[in-house]
């Protein structure tokens, strides 16, 4: 489901009043060596794009030491009848996009009466829409990664957990570092050996799909430095794969959810 098909789904929906539950001051964080927006997102529990989307002016791929992180303020509040998560961000100058980051659990499509969601209330107007926009804000090629990598990730592993969507991200990044593979995500995601893909989403085409808020989490996760395989070149489904395939023989590196990963 793309943010178009989202904002259409909301604004069939009357505006309704949401009620506050609790609200979160903003703060700021120094960074210090070793540390990434990732880290400090997971630090204080908060989705990694929304922390990008607060800090437009750092590049999250090599963030400085001594620089000044802001943690945007949240407030939670409660899902009224007829309520989505457009209507509510409306309601506090938040755009979608904002809403869907600092919400990544939520279906957008299926809110649930009596439950809250967060209002990332530090937000500005002069932000970018996207979280790829503030990662294209460093360099082309950064932005070309993640924009491969979202879409790798939504292809390969889009029904699964946000930690096997980081794997496979990991796995293109491992085999980028590794040599032979390619020297970006789409050169990776793209090779012909032996006159096939190596990925049967370029072949089918699902490659082309529209990655969603979880799919951005995990490549920018894996972008920032989350290493949950590693060492793992490949990834495979099982209960899809032939018995005779040459990755049975692979060491096993991690099982996660469908996903087996291995070197």
């Amino acid at each position: 489901m793309n943010i178009r098909s989202w904002c259409v789904a909301a604004c069939t929906v009357a505006l309704t009043s949401a009620v506050g539950a609790t609200t979160a001051f903003a703060q700021t964080v120094t960074v210090q060596p070793g540390q990434s927006l990732w880290t400090i997102a997971r630090a204080h529990g908060m989705p990694v794009q929304l922390v990008a989307s607060a800090n437009p002016q750092y590049n999250p791929l090599n963030l400085p030491v001594g620089a000044t992180v802001t943690l945007p303020s949240l407030k939670d509040v409660a899902v009224q009848p007829g309520d989505s998560l457009f209507l509510i961000g409306r309601q506090y100058g938040v755009s979608l996009a904002e809403m869907l980051a600092a919400n990544p659990n939520v279906d957008p499509l299926n809110l649930q009466v009596g439950s809250s969601v967060r209002v990332p209330l530090a937000s500005s107007s002069t932000k970018s829409s996207t979280v790829s926009a503030h990662v294209a804000a460093s360099t082309p090629e950064n932005s070309n990664n993640l924009y491969w990598l979202e879409r790798v990730i939504h292809a390969e592993a889009g029904g699964e957990s946000l930690q096997a969507q980081i794997a496979v991200a990991d796995v293109i990044l491992h085999r980028m570092a590794a040599g032979g593979y390619g020297s970006t995500v789409q050169q990776v995601v793209f090779q012909v050996s032996d006159g096939h893909y190596q990925f049967e989403s370029v072949a089918n085409g699902s490659i082309y799909g529209q990655p969603d808020a979880q799919n951005v989490q995990a490549a920018l996760d894996a972008l920032n430095g989350d290493d949950v395989v590693p060492g793992a070149l490949v990834f495979y489904n099982p209960a899809q794969t032939p018995s005779g395939s040459w990755v049975w023989q692979q060491p096993v590196v991690a099982h996660i959810g469908h996903l087996v990963f291995a070197k």
